[in-house]
């Protein structure tokens, strides 16, 4: 019985013991190295069945030797298993078959799977050799007899050769000079459910997918001008239809002149490769376009801060130079103003597509009323449409229940923005909401609430309406230079609208006549509720305004302010003191603590991040002492996140800064009134 070389590489000896052990098989002569240089030293004067080659190894580590054992001309088809135990991430088995690997073994390894694997590729070594050593004897004999017998040989070595082949989890297949299919192993058969008289002759073209199968010959018939070695990749069609991916390699078998006589190839299944493949240059893709979106929004997101930001410096520098009238001084104070709220809109907006798009944004089901919503939606918007002298006018339809079941803050939030926008866009004319109710059909539906707004205004082009509602876009530049605007409303109310169940849509713009668009949400009825008479909330174009400036409506009202920052004590107690309150301060939440138990107040107002002691700890201590005076929370965080905090901590109200103090003139007299409320009510 000859002997077989088998090389084993670890630069660990237990590691090469252990193969060792495994692979005390009859015929087999272990040769062990134990770095990948020594491998490769050992590679000149011997041929190896086969190669078990270990992965981490100090200096050149596996993946690197496998790819010098494969430059060498003796060796270049030399089989080689991997053996390793530090990864199976498939971009890490991928690397090992680029390497030239046709096999992994994973350690800890099972015994019995390494002698089967290890003794197939010695039986094709050694029936390789047979085949060298029969047809050398053939050239040589000069004996009939002995030309017969070893044709028989040939035979039965043949029969084993396909058993074998059968064996192997791989397609094996043979064709003529011309591309003809005349042989193939169980594989084939096993796969495609073709029959032989099926799959002889023409057999590729009912197995290759068709997108492929030019492609394929196109490559083989390039290879039979001169006769050499291909390789492709190509998906086949299994007998259930499913398609997956392959790689064909096919060598040609030529005659004593050189001509091509045949083709012997195989097909191995690398499919799940590919699906890495394809998933790793999606993945990319992927990246780099989220690497674009994120520069071009950083882009739009800086243009549109700085815009504001860049008015507000440039004119508060101005005022600060004497040189100037009082009507300069005043048109210059209003336009800080307004690019004051435009900063203000703009972060709030960004913080919000920013929870929509991370997945963060949470909808709350509270009880609406609906009549409460628009009345606020009005009146907040009424001196604008005023202004302008448009008719501006909300109708309800006399199917709307009063209570409905949806996120408030959110709901205002849209109509503002596309009632808001409708009326910004309209110098005359109109701007129209009519409201209607849509009830469920059955209870796996909800029912819907729907706003039509429509406007006189300058319209769409149709050829902008495509992208109208994408963040930072606007119908065009002329817009932002004749409106103004961050181009991030439209985007985000509909996606505000789509998580609340429905949407924001374009229904219908005519440039230069006006547009109509539709909010719908969910809006299941609240039980018990009843509904709402038809309503009108109309604004005539020629209803004037009273002026309340100069109202005292906080006179006589007793207020502690906790901020620590100077700039914002002056401003704060100027607008309070303007409407008749008196103002103490304190500069952190430990003297804030101490003043608001030496002294009565009718509110606190408690900056949140200060000093010492925060706006937070502050207030828990006042609470814990049993102070019920209401708290307002004032601070720079705007997150919802942050007003649970300080509900949590025991303020009563809590507002963003920059402090609007319409808003805060308006709590401080409800609570003022309150308690003039239970001062009377005590007196009686």
């Amino acid at each position: 019985m000859k002997t077989v070389d088998v090389l084993i590489v670890d630069d660990r000896l237990d590691g090469l013991l252990a193969l060792q052990a495994v692979l005390n098989l009859p015929g087999v002569n272990l040769v062990q190295a134990q770095s990948g240089p020594e491998a490769l030293g050992l590679l000149e004067n011997r041929e190896f069945a086969v190669i078990l080659l270990d992965v981490q190894m100090p200096g050149m580590d596996g993946f690197e030797t496998a790819r010098h054992i494969r430059l060498h001309p003796k060796h270049r088809q030399t089989p080689i298993i991997f053996v390793t135990a530090i990864n199976k991430d498939d971009q890490y088995i991928y690397r090992g078959y680029e390497a030239g690997a046709v096999d992994y073994i994973f350690k800890p390894f099972e015994p019995g799977i390494v002698r089967a694997k290890v003794s197939i590729f010695v039986e094709l070594f050694l029936k390789s050799k047979q085949l060298e050593e029969q047809a050398e004897l053939i050239r040589e004999s000069e004996s009939r007899e002995r030309y017969l017998r070893l044709a028989e040989l040939e035979v039965e070595n043949l029969r084993r050769y396909r058993s074998l082949a059968d064996a192997i989890p791989h397609i094996i297949w043979r064709a003529k000079s011309d591309g003809t299919l005349d042989y193939f192993n169980k594989g084939w058969t096993d796969y495609t459910g073709l029959s032989i008289e099926q799959s002889l002759g023409s057999g590729w073209q009912s197995v290759v997918v068709e997108d492929d199968l030019r492609d394929f010959l196109k490559t083989w018939m390039m290879a039979m001008q001169d006769g050499r070695s291909f390789e492709t990749e190509v998906r086949l069609i299994n007998k259930e239809g499913e398609e997956r991916w392959f790689w064909i390699r096919a060598a040609s078998e030529t005659n004593f002149t050189g001509q091509v006589v045949a083709w012997i190839g195989t097909c191995t299944d690398i499919h799940d490769r590919k699906n890495i493949e394809m998933k790793l240059i999606e993945a990319e893709k992927q990246a780099n376009a989220a690497s674009v979106s994120k520069t071009n929004f950083l882009a739009n997101m800086s243009h549109e801060i700085r815009t504001p930001m860049n008015a507000i410096l440039g004119f508060t520098e101005l005022m600060l130079d004497e040189d100037q009238t009082v009507e300069e001084r005043n048109q210059w104070i209003h336009t800080v103003q307004r690019n004051g709220d435009q900063l203000l809109k703009i972060i709030d907006e960004i913080l919000d597509i920013s929870k929509v798009e991370s997945g963060r944004l949470q909808i709350e089901k509270v009880d609406v009323d609906v009549e409460s919503v628009l009345e606020d939606i009005r009146s907040l918007l009424r001196l604008q449409a005023l202004d302008k002298g448009l008719d501006f006018r909300i109708d309800l339809d006399s199917s709307i229940p009063k209570m409905i079941s949806s996120d408030q803050t959110r709901l205002r939030q849209i109509l503002l923005n596309l009632i808001g926008n409708a009326i910004k866009f309209t110098s005359h004319g109109h701007v129209h909401v009519d409201v209607e109710w849509v009830a469920r059909n059955n209870a796996d539906q909800h029912s819907k609430i729907r706003f039509y707004i429509s406007d006189s205004g300058v319209g769409i082009n149709p050829a902008h309406a495509n992208h109208l509602f994408q963040p930072f876009m606007q119908e065009d530049s002329a817009t932002t230079r004749n409106f103004g605007g961050t181009g991030l409303g439209l985007a985000l109310s509909r996606q505000l609208a789509r998580a609340m169940g429905g949407d924001v849509t374009l229904v219908d713009s005519v440039p230069g006549q006006g547009s109509t668009f539709l909010v719908e949400v969910n809006a299941d009825p609240v039980e018990g509720t009843h509904f709402i008479e038809a309503l009108n909330f109309h604004v005539p174009s020629n209803e004037r305004d009273l002026n309340h400036k100069g109202t005292k409506k906080l006179e006589g009202m007793k207020i502690l302010l906790v901020e620590d920052v100077q700039d914002n004590k002056a401003l704060i107690s100027h607008f309070l003191g303007a409407v008749g309150a008196e103002v103490d301060f304190a500069d952190n939440g430990r003297e804030g603590v101490e003043a608001a138990l030496n002294k009565e107040y009718d509110a606190v107002l408690m900056d949140i991040q200060m000093p010492i002691m925060d706006g937070y700890e502050a207030t828990r201590r006042l609470r814990a002492q049993g102070y019920e005076t209401p708290i307002i929370a004032l601070t720079a965080h705007a997150l919802k996140e942050e007003t649970v905090k300080s509900m949590n901590a025991g303020c009563t109200h809590h507002l963003a800064k920059p402090v609007n103090f319409n808003q805060l003139i308006e709590v401080l007299t409800g609570i003022f009134r309150d308690k003039k409320h239970r001062e009377d009510h005590c007196a009686i």
